[in-house]
This record gives structure tokens, sequence and C-alpha cells, in this order.
């Protein structure tokens, strides 16, 4: 799916615009959400660095996965840094992300604590269970079963309902 989001610096009410687009339709772009922040908001999310500018456009209605959300924070960055009040769009491809290769997963390395409880495990299924048992009993032979077969009675299964 292709996603289109125009980041509009309104300097007249001191807001700022995101609205997302998508296309349904073949070179049509549909309007999903359109969110606004208030500018103070936004230039001190900008001051302490990309990623809380990142939380602070997240929102209930507009939530937008790591990298569409890292193109719009850029670009809002670059209306704010530039002071021009030009809408600046973000073109985004999903054919063009699935297409690359996948992403490495690294192998997570056990910590002191995982190796301990890991030894400590396999100590316990290496341990006999014939050294703790104490021989010399007689084995239980009387067993009695709380649940009663009848065998003298059968289901036909013929019978018509």
């Amino acid at each position: 799916m292709k996603q289109k989001y125009m980041v509009l610096k309104d300097d007249e009410n001191g807001k700022l615009i995101i609205r997302e687009l998508a296309e349904l339709d073949k070179e049509m772009f549909s309007l999903l959400c359109e969110e606004t922040y208030e500018k103070n908001k936004i230039k001190s999310a900008i001051q302490k660095g990309k990623e809380e500018l990142i939380s602070a456009l997240r929102t209930h209605n507009f939530y937008p996965p790591g990298l569409q959300a890292g193109k719009i924070a850029e670009a809002v960055m670059t209306i704010y840094s530039s002071g021009s009040a030009q809408p600046v769009e973000v073109y985004i491809d999903d054919a063009e992300h699935l297409a690359k290769e996948p992403i490495e997963i690294l192998a997570d390395e056990p910590t002191e604590s995982e190796t301990e409880e890991t030894e400590a495990i396999e100590e316990i299924f290496e341990e006999r269970f014939d050294d703790n048992y104490e021989g010399g009993k007689a084995p239980i032979n009387n067993l009695k079963s709380s649940i009663a077969i009848a065998e003298d009675e059968f289901v036909d299964n013929d019978e018509e309902i």
C-alpha cells in the first residue's frame, strides 16, 4: 500500500497539521486521518531529540509505525529548521520495504542468572531417581478405582433418532 503524509505548518494559528493519506484506488489518495498539534509542544519535542518528537507526534488516532514515524519526524524538523511555511509530503510504499532483505535478528546471549538457572535445571535432570528410592517395600497391588466399568452394558449405534 502506498501512503502519503502531508506535514503543514500553520503559523497563523500556531499549529502543526499532519494528514495521513492512503492509495485506496490507483493513483487516488484518500484521507485517513488528520492530527493537529500545538506549536510549542512540537518545538519543545524537537529540542529533546527525534525519539521525543516521535512520541509527541503519536496519538490515540495517529500512531505510525517506526519507519514512517522517523520519516515524518525528519519532515517536521526540516519544516521548523527552515522556517518555511511550505507543506512537506512524505511518500511511503510498503512494497519497497517488503522487497528489502530481512533484518538479521541477533541471538540473545544468556545472562549470568540465566546460566545459573540452566545449570540448576540440568542438575535436577541428571539426578538418578534410583538413588532416592527407598527399596524393600512391597509393590502396591490393591488399588481401588473410583470408576467402575459395566461389562454387560453396551450401546446400540444403529438406533434411529
